[in-house]
């Protein structure tokens, strides 16, 4: 990772264009126009002309295998296990408690979402993870055994075999993410959904604004995640990528993720109830809270390699 550059420095100027990755072009549009609105760490963020997506200018990996290393550590996991437990509960109660079918969490992880939904005895759980590691921890620490270590679209689940596919922070790591889609759609039965939640550009990028305006460029702080994350998604650009790949689509909000900080937690609760009923006031078309999507199948669509 290339050093912090001081604030004091030349600032690039923002009302040109440019096409500073060779041969990229938009992935909603295909558009080779586009501009910085962001720089991290010596990447830029674009932003397409055209159609107002925004992505990073990294050559990114379009899988990660190695994002939990070889040998994932022994430590509480605070964020996975409990930062992210309310969430997911209010998740349990509004789609599987009193339910029963099968689910699909698509980027298991560490596999603590898959744990927890243990407790719904009506409910096949399944895990579909790209890291060894990740994989074995699962299995090993969690005693999960129903975790798949294979890439979505190389995996072995016939056609409508999962009533929901879940998608916790992974559609946004995806660099190409249409044979990705196709593949959930296939996956799905009739009437079966994806629930999806990705970071919202509209929130995440004042905020990296005002961190690197107050703080500079600091390696202990987290902005875009420019290297991680190939695209940043707002509310009219997921809507496009699903409804092209069949998805019927609709915006929910869950509770935030969680803190040990009181104070911390106490604002975010604030923030939360505010964004939703400014979401609900507006008709949805001023969402700042991370995006929750519910995209339903529809319109049948075959899994292509490309």
């Amino acid at each position: 990772m290339s050093a912090p550059r001081a604030m004091g420095g030349t600032r690039r100027k923002m009302n040109l264009s440019t096409q500073s990755a060779v041969g990229q072009t938009c992935l909603l549009c295909g558009g080779v126009q586009h501009r910085p609105v962001f720089t991290e760490f010596g990447i830029d963020i674009l932003r397409c002309d055209q159609c107002r997506h925004v992505f990073s200018s990294y050559a990114s990996e379009p899988h990660y295998e190695n994002f939990w290393g070889d040998q994932v550590d022994d430590s509480d996991h605070l964020y996975w296990k409990k930062a992210r437990a309310r969430m997911y509960e209010d998740f349990f109660r509004r789609f599987i408690a009193g339910r029963n079918g099968r689910l699909l969490d698509m980027g298991s992880g560490l596999g603590f979402f898959l744990k927890l939904m243990t407790s719904y005895p009506g409910w096949e759980s399944y895990g579909c993870e790209i890291s060894p590691a990740a994989v074995r921890y699962a299995r090993e620490k969690l005693g999960l055994t129903n975790v798949e270590c294979t890439k979505l679209e190389a995996s072995k689940w016939p056609p409508g075999s999962f009533d929901i596919v879940t998608i916790w922070d992974v559609l946004d790591h995806v660099s190409h993410p249409d044979p990705f889609l196709r593949r959930c759609h296939w996956l799905l039965r009739e009437g079966g959904f994806c629930l999806i939640r990705v970071p919202n550009i509209a929130m995440h990028l004042p905020r990296a604004r005002l961190k690197k305006l107050f703080w500079g460029m600091r390696s202990d702080m987290m902005y875009l995640q420019a290297r991680d994350h190939p695209h940043h998604y707002s509310a009219s650009a997921v809507r496009t990528i699903l409804e092209r790949n069949g998805f019927q689509v609709q915006f929910l909000h869950l509770r935030p993720t969680d803190s040990m900080n009181p104070l911390a937690r106490g604002f975010r609760d604030l923030w939360f109830q505010a964004v939703r009923a400014l979401a609900i006031l507006s008709r949805g078309r001023l969402n700042y809270d991370n995006l929750f999507v519910i995209a339903r199948k529809g319109i049948s669509r075959e899994p292509q390699n490309r």
